[in-house]
């Protein structure tokens, strides 16, 4: 299984996809639109419209870096979401998925923690829920998502996840932007039910970075079902998650 769209084992390019040079801090941007069946049946993807910025330097470059890629993102995600149509000022649902209690599946809660409402506000009309493991709670994801989407009446959902990747040297670095939703627990092989447009009734885009990475990458020695991360990831996830909730912030406030 893969999170990462140009780790899907295809030659890509053949379908669209594209890698541009961002003009500072050795930077790209891929893009790839997914807009038939045919496309979504050999890719092995859904529809929709996918963006990869990488980062190789990020954590050892200065905050005039992170700033930059926060700049790009938010202009992306601006992009995501004219397509969609979505209006400013929507009932929006940060959804921040995760295990808090794992440094390499807490990316969620740290754009949860990072990412400031105004609940007292009697016009706030961002809404965030960390809803933690299904092994946590016994609730599936899905099934709380959908409740808050019908009972605020939420027209636009941002998911946030961690991923994995089969490369070492993407761990951290690669931030996706998707607009067909997310599978939580796709990445590690539990697979819930699918948070998208269809599946709960509201427009949906999903972010995600890599912190967790299959043994088998490394090693033909190695079980699937063992998953790596760094020993350092701590610092880097936190820097992920201030990154994603200051783009957010700028395209919501």
């Amino acid at each position: 299984m893969f999170d990462l769209i140009d780790e899907c084992g295809s030659d890509l390019k053949r379908y669209g996809y594209s890698v541009k040079p961002l003009e500072k801090y050795d930077m790209s941007v891929a893009y790839l639109k997914i807009d038939s069946l045919y496309k979504s049946q050999k890719l092995g993807l859904d529809r929709g419209e996918y963006y990869i910025f990488n980062a190789p330097n990020l954590y050892q470059q200065n905050f005039n870096a992170h700033t930059f890629l926060i700049e790009n993102i938010t202009d992306k995600i601006n992009l995501l979401i004219k397509n969609l149509g979505i209006k400013k000022g929507c009932k929006t649902l940060l959804v921040c998925l995760g295990n808090p209690d794992i440094d390499a599946d807490k990316l969620g809660k740290c754009v949860f923690d990072y990412y400031e409402i105004q609940p007292l506000n009697k016009n706030n009309n961002i809404y965030k829920f960390c809803p933690n493991i299904f092994f946590s709670t016994g609730i599936a994801t899905f099934d709380m998502v959908k409740m808050l989407v019908k009972g605020l009446k939420i027209e636009f959902v941002v998911i946030i996840d961690a991923l994995t990747t089969s490369s070492l040297s993407r761990l951290g670095t690669s931030f996706q932007i998707t607009t067909n939703g997310l599978t939580p627990g796709s990445g590690v092989n539990r697979f819930g039910k699918k948070i998208d447009r269809r599946s709960v009734g509201a427009k949906c885009i999903s972010i995600g970075v890599p912190f967790m990475i299959f043994a088998s990458s490394l090693t033909q020695n190695s079980q699937d079902e063992i998953i790596l991360s760094p020993k350092d990831i701590k610092e880097n996830v936190e820097s992920a998650g201030y990154i994603i909730a200051k783009a957010l912030d700028e395209v919501l406030k």
